[in-house]
Parts: C-alpha cells; sequence; structure tokens
C-alpha cells in the first residue's frame, strides 16, 4: 500500500495570517470610533451654533416689534429664520426627527417662528400690505409624517411660485409640548395632522394643489 507524505503544517504562516485578521479588526473598530467621534463633534459644533443664532434672532426679533414696517429688520430677520430652520433640519437628519437635542433647540426655534408669524399679521395691519400668512401644523409620528411631508412640499412650492416676500410658511411641530402650541391648537380646533390655516381657513389632513391653489391668486 502507498504512503502519501504527511502534510506538515505551516504554524508561522497561519500565525500571520491570525494577525493581519486582528489587525484589520481593531483598526476597523478604530476607525468606527472616530468615524462616531467626528460625527458627535460635529453634532455638538451644530447644536452650539444653533443655540448662539437663537439667542440673536430673539434680540433681532426684540427690534422688530418697535420698527413693525421697516423692511431690512422684518425680511432680515425672517430670512435668517429660514436659515435657521435649514439647520435644524439637517440636524434632524443627522441624528433623528425625534432625539431630545432636536426637540430642545426646535422649541426656542417654534416661539420665534410664532412671534415672526405675529409680526407679518401686525405688519399688514399697520403697513397697509398684503400677505398670505400659513400656520402648517404636521407630525413625526408614524400615522402622519408621509400626509406631513408631502403637504409642506406644496405649501413650499406655492411659498416659491407666489414669491417668499408675500407667502409665508410657519411649520410647527404639532407634537411639541409648548403651551403657545397648544393654544394654538385649540383656537384652530387641531387634532389631525396635518392641518394647515391659510388665513382664517382651516383645511385637515392633505390637499392637492387644486385645492389650495386658489387661496394663493
Amino acid at each position: 500500500m502507498a504512503k502519501y507524505p504527511e502534510r506538515q503544517i505551516n504554524v508561522t504562516k497561519y500565525v500571520a495570517v491570525f494577525a493581519v485578521t486582528i489587525l484589520l479588526f481593531v483598526a476597523g473598530l478604530l476607525f468606527g470610533q472616530f468615524l462616531t467621534d467626528q460625527k458627535y463633534k460635529n453634532i455638538q459644533n451644530i447644536e452650539t451654533g444653533l443655540s448662539l443664532e437663537l439667542s440673536d434672532l430673539e434680540v433681532q426679533n426684540s427690534l422688530v416689534e418697535d420698527y413693525p414696517c421697516n423692511n431690512y429688520f422684518v425680511y432680515s430677520l425672517g430670512g435668517k429664520i429660514d436659515e435657521l430652520g435649514d439647520k435644524l433640519i439637517l440636524l434632524e437628519d443627522q441624528i433623528g426627527k425625534n432625539d431630545p437635542r432636536v426637540i430642545d433647540l426646535k422649541k426656542p426655534y417654534t416661539l420665534l417662528l410664532i412671534r415672526h408669524y405675529l409680526l407679518i399679521k401686525e405688519r399688514a395691519e399697520k403697513c397697509n400690505e398684503k400677505y398670505v400668512t400659513i400656520l402648517f401644523f404636521y407630525s413625526n409620528k408614524q400615522d402622519f409624517i408621509d400626509a406631513s411631508e408631502r403637504q409642506g412640499y406644496l405649501l413650499g412650492y406655492f411659498a416659491n411660485k407666489y414669491g417668499y416676500d408675500k407667502v409665508k410658511v410657519y411649520s410647527l411641530d404639532g407634537d411639541i409640548d409648548l403651551g403657545t402650541i397648544g393654544a394654538l391648537k385649540e383656537v384652530y380646533n387641531v387634532t389631525y395632522f396635518p392641518t394647515t390655516v391659510i388665513g382664517d381657513k382651516v383645511f385637515i389632513g392633505f390637499h392637492d394643489k387644486e385645492e389650495l391653489e386658489p387661496y394663493f391668486g
């Protein structure tokens, strides 16, 4: 009977392969941790920047109250509030719409939105100007988020079409625990999302372009 030569295991080779595998695994963990740390630092920077901007806008808002017909104050403040809203959306995308840090920043931002809404209504009365003012109550809850986002995009379309200087959309998170939001929901009987208030006309649920367009002409 023929004898086959015994296979000799190359211990050094297997040890080397095992060591490289371990090194790659550890490097992957370290790199992942590095990315996590960088993301956390970026989020912290955004949060800090947003907090400072909110404080700045609050002071500007107080100035506007004394000069309701001044174009610079009103439109500059409105533009900066919009920019702040875009940054909040970015933060939502990074850490989640319902993250407590997002909610904490959204509360003072929401109060600024409502105060600007009241300023615009006052300006329309005192300065003989006409605006389409919209209170848009939305929800990020699973049952409402899809319709809320679609309605929000449509309102953005109208603002772009008819001019941001005349169409003022104030998007309000209806789930936020703020007395001001609660009061507005009571006034307009908001119990379902989305709910859109154009002037004093209340639209419950999603409404398409054809239904809403007449209120912008």
